[in-house]
């Protein structure tokens, strides 16, 4: 990603520029706010404003200038806390580097961001300019949430044309904002009035500047733009139309009052580089075939032609927005499309070669070079998936085929991974057809050199049909053909696949189905495709075992997700990939506290923490050792962990992660909190919803059936209950009833309303079902002799220990390191049935005897 200094400087003000004192009051003295916006249409000096204001402070300031291409979450909030990162010479940047590699990490993201400057002492200044181009509504979410729990010694300033899609009436009532708009930002009589004598623009006398200021209503570039023009009232030239409110005039006025009075050389300069986001004196040598660009974006500053200059020290220039639309107007009007696809395609390329690929194919698109964006994007393909562009990936490639433009069959089949890892099923299953018809017209598939995009093709294609829901057989086939004849090797082979980076299970990624559990006649030709000698070394195959331990953990055979979860912890290690093996440290930890084994859970979450030191995953694994104390009955050592997992360090700050919200109704419901506890678990069932998270909406469902069961709802606690079962029956899901204890006396007053038929609209669920849960209320017991299963690394470890000697002591012996030595007792502790050191030497003994 190429980083422009110029978005992140804040913009000079000029002498000339008058400081609005009035202003300045109401920002000085609005007292400890939060947020504060400043909201007009084009012209009213906003951005002044704001750089002017800021200047004054020897603090941090951080200033951000808002584009199109921001609308991606990725690099909105990579900008942001690089740039706050810089400015207090903090390495908040490089703690939160790894959470800037996911598909949408949200909550994750800003808690963190939220935790880091929380630690700074002092007062930070953070603007951001033009938030009135960002569309996107996460990024939005996201900064909803910022605000919500920003530290009070963090200034937030928002410039835009329009309202804001954010909470304002919830903050105007807590006091955190600070408004101004356009009544506020009108110029007065007197600062027209000292805008003309230091700008030296003419006016007849005191009568014709008070026209001015009437006809323009105190519109800021309305009264420049009359002052450029030399036109006053009662010159004979000043047209009382040009500023009624409908604006359509700008343009013209711009065009025939300003440019034409300029000299063609100059216009012509004008309008070649209003195409730029921001003018480098090289840039636009190259564009205008000149040599002198910087002496005229001086001159233009001198005059001050609506051009703002972007860095105090170095020659980097904007034009102001309504200057360069009429500009582009222009620029249409004097030539002809094939001049204009020239000028953009000049510049694009001169982007690329400068190392700016990302603006070079923005620019290719906004110049309808359609062909030349679709090649670039198809050469920076495997650049733009691993910084995690695939936001702007997806708008790319949403205008190409919005324009109907063919676009090459590589990028749409990195187009149906994306939206399958977003799980848009429907319209990755459409595209999946398109691609299949592209084949009967041109046989793409045939090509030697796209080989490998179709052996990709294939394997996204059988998951979309398994994810989907649709149908298996047909996935099945895709998977056994691909046994049998090999993957075929390609680029794409070399970039580990990056399936999950805050989630606390594999199973709530798009590509682990969101929870949708598969059986085992289908799990076994997806395990002998991943255990085939060409995928044996990919990290996809670690994720495919930990996928199937979570699969079996959560149908309840857990000594067989102990297995495979071992062998998925070897591939996390070996990748190197916390979203792999800290889902299975959780995992882990679950079975070992279903067998009632808590020190041995806890052991493992306290190894996993010094694994790691990524805020979201250390959180997840606090949330862990919260839901494990709520099972031993500690329930303040459980709200302590949760209060610390928020990163906010205080119970009331609450996360928005399913997984904490899940355990928070927990905690609620042992503190006979149970009004809170159902509107937080209807909560947690409802974004669910909206995620298609089938786990968590049974986990959200099964709470809400207990909340309303505590309040005497029985009616609806039931209803509730069959819910939850009707959503868990098709997968077979046993563990999230047997985790959550309370369920098991409302299971079996809902097997009671069955077997008496009191209920027939409840047959959707099988009673075979529900029995099956009660039964598993048991905990699944090994039949092998307890020695036998022990690894021969395990039985040294054991036979050490009974020997008398310490965790050091082995770890000396078998020259491992004491966390190892942690792992391999609670291991060990497990598949023996105790849970203390002097419990195991003990059976060590009778077993001898």
């Amino acid at each position: 990603m190429v980083w422009l200094d110029s978005k992140t400087t804040i913009p000079h003000a000029t002498p000339e520029a008058v400081e609005r004192q009035r202003l300045f009051n109401v920002l000085r003295y609005s007292g400890p706010r939060k947020l504060t916006i400043v909201r007009a249409p084009a012209g009213y000096g906003k951005t002044t404003l704001l750089s002017q204001w800021i200047s004054q402070f020897d603090e941090p300031v951080v200033w951000l200038s808002i584009d199109a291409m921001d609308n991606d979450p990725l690099r909105f909030w990579k900008y942001v806390i690089r740039t706050v990162s810089d400015a207090v010479s903090n390495d908040i940047a490089s703690l939160l580097l790894s959470l800037f590699n996911g598909q949408s990490p949200l909550e994750s993201l800003i808690d963190s961001f939220l935790n880091e400057i929380e630690a700074i002492q002092g007062i930070i200044h953070i603007v951001i300019d033009d938030y009135h181009l960002i569309e996107n509504p996460v990024i939005h979410q996201m900064m909803a949430r910022f605000i919500d729990y920003l530290p009070s010694h963090i200034c937030l300033y928002l410039a835009s044309r329009m309202e804001l899609p954010l909470p304002l009436a919830k903050w105007r009532v807590k006091g955190w904002l600070t408004e101004i708009g356009v009544d506020q930002l009108r110029f007065t009589y007197d600062e027209v009035e000292h805008l003309y004598s230091k700008r030296r623009f003419t006016h007849t006398n005191t009568e014709s500047l008070q026209q001015i200021f009437t006809m323009t209503e105190g519109w800021a570039a309305g009264i420049q733009l009359v002052g450029l023009s030399g036109s006053a009232p009662g010159s004979g030239e000043w047209n009382t139309d040009l500023f009624d409110s409908t604006q359509p005039f700008i343009t013209e006025f711009l065009l025939q009052e300003i440019l034409a009075s300029l000299p063609p050389t100059t216009q012509d300069f004008l309008i070649r580089t209003s195409i730029l986001n921001q003018l480098e004196p090289a840039i636009c040598n190259v564009l205008t075939r000149r040599t002198d660009s910087y002496n005229i974006l001086l001159e233009l500053e001198k005059k001050g032609l609506f051009i703002v200059r972007l860095h105090a020290n170095k020659p980097i220039f904007r034009y102001h927005h309504l200057f360069a639309n009429a500009l582009q107007i222009e620029l249409r009007n004097r030539h002809s499309q094939e001049s204009i696809s020239s000028i953009y395609q000049e510049v694009a390329i001169l982007l690329r070669e400068q190392g700016d690929y990302m603006s070079a194919i923005e620019l290719a698109l906004q110049g309808q070079l359609y062909e030349t964006a679709d090649s670039w994007i198809k050469t920076h393909l495997i650049e733009i998936f691993t910084l995690g562009q695939t936001s702007t990936f997806m708008r790319w490639v949403r205008e190409l085929r919005d324009n109907s433009y063919i676009v090459n069959v590589e990028t749409l089949v990195m187009y149906v991974i994306t939206l399958s890892t977003l799980y848009e099923m429907e319209e990755a299953s459409r595209l999946i057809v398109e691609l299949d018809r592209r084949h009967d017209i041109d046989q793409w598939m045939d090509d030697i050199d796209y080989q490998g995009m179709v052996s990709i093709l294939e394997s996204v294609s059988a998951f979309v049909l398994i994810a989907g829901g649709k149908d298996i057989d047909q996935s099945m086939g895709i998977i056994s053909q691909q046994a049998n004849k090999g993957r075929v090797s390609s680029e794409w082979d070399y970039i580990p696949m990056q399936y999950n980076w805050v989630e606390p299970t594999l199973l709530r990624t798009s590509i682990g189905a969101k929870g949708r559990l598969l059986w085992q006649e289908e799990v076994l030709p997806l395990l002998e495709l991943f255990q085939a000698a060409d995928m044996k070394e990919k990290n996809l195959t670690g994720f495919a075992f930990g996928v199937t331990a979570e699969t079996s953990y959560n149908r309840n055979s857990i000594d067989q997700a102990f297995i495979e979860l071992e062998a998925a912890l070897q591939y996390g290690h070996h990748f190197q990939d916390p979203g792999l093996y800290i889902p299975m440290y959780i995992l882990k930890s679950r079975v070992y506290a279903a067998k009632k084994q808590f020190i041995a859970a806890h052991a493992v979450l306290d190894y996993a923490m010094e694994t790691v030191q990524e805020r979201h995953w250390l959180d997840s694994l606090r949330v862990m050792k919260a839901q494990c104390y709520l099972l031993e009955g500690e329930i303040p050592q459980a709200e302590r962990e949760l209060a610390k997992s928020t990163g906010l360090n205080h119970l009331e700050a609450k996360s928005e992660q399913e997984f904490w919200l899940v355990v928070y109704v927990q905690v609620l419901l042992a503190k006979r909190q149970t009004t809170d506890a159902l509107k937080t678990s209807i909560r947690v069932k409802e974004k669910a919803q909206q995620e298609r998270q089938i786990s968590t909406i049974l986990e959200g469902t099964v709470l809400e059936a207990i909340c309303q069961m505590e309040l005497g709802n029985k009616e609806a606690a039931l209803s509730s209950l069959h819910k939850a079962l009707e959503q868990g029956a098709p997968y077979g899901y046993i563990r999230t009833f047997l985790d959550i204890p309370p369920v098991i006396a409302l299971l079996k007053k809902y097997l009671t309303v069955r077997q008496t038929g009191r209920n027939m609209q409840w047959s959707s669920v099988p009673i075979t079902y529900i029995e099956q849960l009660l039964a598993g209320n048991q905990n699944e017991t090994s039949k092998k002799p307890v020695m036998d299963t022990l690894t021969p690394r395990e039985q040294d470890v054991l036979q050490l220990l009974a020997g008398g000697a310490s965790n050091s002591d082995i770890a000396k012996k078998l020259t491992l390191s004491t966390g190892t030595v942690r792992v391999y007792l609670s291991t060990i502790y497990s598949k023996l049935g105790v849970t203390s050191r002097t419990q195991a030497v003990l059976l060590v003994k009778d077993l001898e005897n």
